[in-house]
């Protein structure tokens, strides 16, 4: 149990890395595009959709470090007002929530990604870049944040039980 928490804890840390870059790539896209429309007159085909693409990547990929760092936002009435105890335990009695949500998810974006890819969909746009590439990100996403969901269960489960608890 403590090799899968501390793996996925690790995938979890790559995958914010990578995506922080993923952030100032995007903002590069948006000053390009802005500055190529105001200064020479000239907007471009590709920024926005790119930029969409990114920002879309950015999104659905970053949902396991975020549960891995704690920044999800909590129902802060009820949340706040617990103990670390009650905490814990709250979050082992949501953790149902989250595995139908992710493996939901996980599923349907499966299936999303195959009908793209099936067909080699384009976007409809004049600059008609291929989507399933993005579209694969769906149950990549899912499954990344249904891997860290686990690995909090499973350290919340051990910080009930008397165990180690937090494990990084």
């Amino acid at each position: 149990m403590d090799a899968y928490v501390k793996w996925v804890n690790k995938l979890s840390d790559w995958v914010g890395l990578v995506l922080m870059w993923l952030g100032w790539f995007l903002m590069a896209i948006i000053v390009y595009e802005v500055l190529i429309r105001n200064i020479m007159n000239r907007p471009t085909i590709w920024a926005h959709e790119l930029s969409v693409m990114v920002f879309g990547a950015l999104t659905i990929l970053s949902g396991g470090y975020t549960l891995k760092e704690k920044a999800h936002v909590n129902m802060d009435l009820l949340y706040t007002s617990l103990s670390a105890r009650g905490k814990t335990i709250l979050d082992i009695i949501s953790f149902p929530f989250l595995f139908v949500f992710a493996g939901v998810l996980m599923w349907l974006g499966w299936k999303f990604f195959l009908d793209s890819f099936g067909t080699l969909e384009v976007s409809i746009t004049p600059w008609a870049p291929a989507v399933w590439p993005i579209k694969f990100l769906i149950p990549l996403g899912a499954l990344l944040l249904l891997l860290q969901g686990i690995a909090k269960l499973i350290t919340d489960l051990r910080t009930i039980c008397g165990g180690k608890g937090d494990s990084k």
